[in-house]
């Protein structure tokens, strides 16, 4: 089974086992003396429903906007060292994702995946701002055609355990286009290089693919 969820999904694939694993048994215990059990894995197959959604996203038709990579709220605004592929201080953008989030992530431009790295790490809360730094991790860096550089990062969270993360080296990215997901409670940073104007402040609740972070000059 292709475990990659597309554009048009409406439910993540990486769900499906989770979902499946919550809904069979509950029908199983559902006629016996384990009934209570049915109940308990009935609400996680019904959770799991809930937050594997893939809804539909707008793109905005704004070449030369940034938009971002996740749904949820703005945790960091301000400059940040990149340390997996630019190796220096530029602008970044963090969006935090709680257990009520889409967690399906998008790319944030059009561009070129010129590298990809994973770092096994911890597990602490992704709202703080220590899990940029010590937390499982797959970062991405997008170059676009007139040379920007962009680092995408999922950062998985306290109960998080898995990130997927599909384009490869050489792969064309869209802006908005899905990219992976992560599981259960996670954290998004966007690194920016060059001139860019960010659109939006701290705590500010974002959608992935459809809030403009700001603009690229």
């Amino acid at each position: 089974m292709n475990l990659k969820t597309k554009e048009g999904d409406i439910l993540a694939k990486e769900g499906y086992p989770i979902i499946l694993g919550g809904a069979l048994p509950a029908l199983a215990f559902y006629n016996t003396k384990l009934k209570p059990l049915s109940y308990v894995f009935g609400s996680v197959g019904l959770f799991s429903l809930y937050f594997f959604r893939n809804p539909k996203r707008k793109i905005p038709p704004l070449k030369n906007s940034l938009v971002s990579g996740a749904d949820g709220k703005i945790v960091y605004v301000g400059k940040s060292y990149e340390r997996y592929f630019l190796k220096k201080y530029t602008k970044k953008i963090s969006v935090f994702m709680s257990l009520l989030d889409v967690h399906v992530n998008r790319s944030p431009v059009d561009g070129t995946v010129a590298g990809k790295v994973y770092n096994k790490g911890r597990f602490v809360a992704a709202n703080r701002e220590k899990a940029s730094l010590e937390n499982e991790q797959c970062a991405i860096h997008i170059k676009t055609k007139d040379g920007k550089d962009i680092v995408l990062v999922q950062i998985a969270g306290l109960i998080a355990r898995r990130i997927e993360t599909y384009p490869e080296i050489g792969y064309e990215m869209k802006r908005g286009e899905i990219l992976g997901i992560i599981r259960f409670g996670s954290r998004v940073d966007v690194y920016v290089d060059g001139d860019f104007e960010e659109t939006v402040h701290l705590n500010e609740r974002v959608k992935a693919g459809e809030t403009v972070l700001g603009l690229l000059k």
